[in-house]
């Protein structure tokens, strides 16, 4: 993989406004039941076949670990976390605030030295990253998202494309499916961005693993009526001595690819954004 810090631009837009629904149960009970943002870690619902992480076939469904919201807790934080052999992390946090009733909304999450043995038979080696996080954020104007990948090597499943497009893919035909900066788009204008979405596609091709999900760092923002507009989050590249550095602007769909040997790869800092 390559040993410069890539990434991505793209310019942020407004996610249009859908018409209102119409409803029986009053705003604020509505406003109560979904709260405007919301984040947790990692998450996995799946069943794996017998020989992939033992000599007999699990299930394992975690539910959400480290999960936030605006409602409260605002933040969770879990250290040391072996997701029952699929996902190992250093740290598993996540963060969902909202400036007022209907400010701005910044929802995060993110994964420190995380590794995934789950995918160990297909790579050759246990894949790992220094660093796995997804952040949203709303305002008046619009959502916008990213994700962030340190460090990452997938191995024999395919290299991580360097690009601004949310939803890229790759994986082994009938095996697995990796989405990369996995955004979706609900129906209720909210905007979900899952910085990886592992998917075990079954049990009938050469090297199966088992089926089911395992989702890492995810990051969930409703759309707000008002309050300030903030300015998206900028990010920077190293430069040259005595060169000016422009930071590029995040907007909906971008990715940034730190690749294996990079220095930001070092410290674990990019998750304390």
């Amino acid at each position: 993989m390559r040993s410069a810090l890539l990434r991505g631009r793209t310019v942020a837009v407004a996610v249009p406004a859908l018409a209102l629904l119409a409803t029986t149960a009053a705003p604020s009970a509505v406003a109560a039941e979904s709260p405007a943002g919301s984040a947790y870690g990692a998450s996995a619902a799946v069943s794996l076949l017998p020989g992939v992480l033992g000599d007999k076939g699990i299930t394992v469904e975690t539910g959400k670990i480290a999960p936030s919201n605006t409602g409260g807790p605002t933040s969770a934080q879990v250290v040391d976390v072996p997701l029952k052999g699929l996902v190992t992390a250093k740290v598993i946090s996540s963060s969902a605030k909202q400036d007022g009733s209907s400010g701005p909304v910044t929802s995060k999450a993110s994964i420190v030295d995380a590794a995934i043995p789950v995918l160990a038979p297909l790579t050759g080696s246990t894949p790992k990253a220094r660093v796995i996080s997804s952040e949203c954020k709303s305002t008046a104007d619009g959502i916008t998202a990213s994700s962030e990948l340190a460090g990452l090597d997938l191995g024999k499943i395919g290299d991580i494309p360097v690009t601004t497009k949310p939803n890229q893919k790759i994986g082994v035909d009938g095996v697995v499916q990796v989405i990369i900066n996995e955004q979706v788009k609900h129906a209720d204008g909210s905007l979900t961005v899952n910085a990886l979405h592992i998917k075990l596609l079954g049990g009938k091709a050469t090297g199966a693993l088992g089926n089911g999900d395992i989702v890492l760092a995810s990051s969930t923002c409703a759309k707000v009526a008002g309050g300030p507009t903030t300015t998206p989050p900028t990010s920077t590249k190293p430069s040259e001595p005595g060169k000016p550095t422009t930071p590029p602007a995040k907007g909906p769909g971008q990715v940034t690819v730190v690749p294996v040997g990079a220095p930001e790869t070092g410290d674990g800092s990019l998750a304390a954004r």
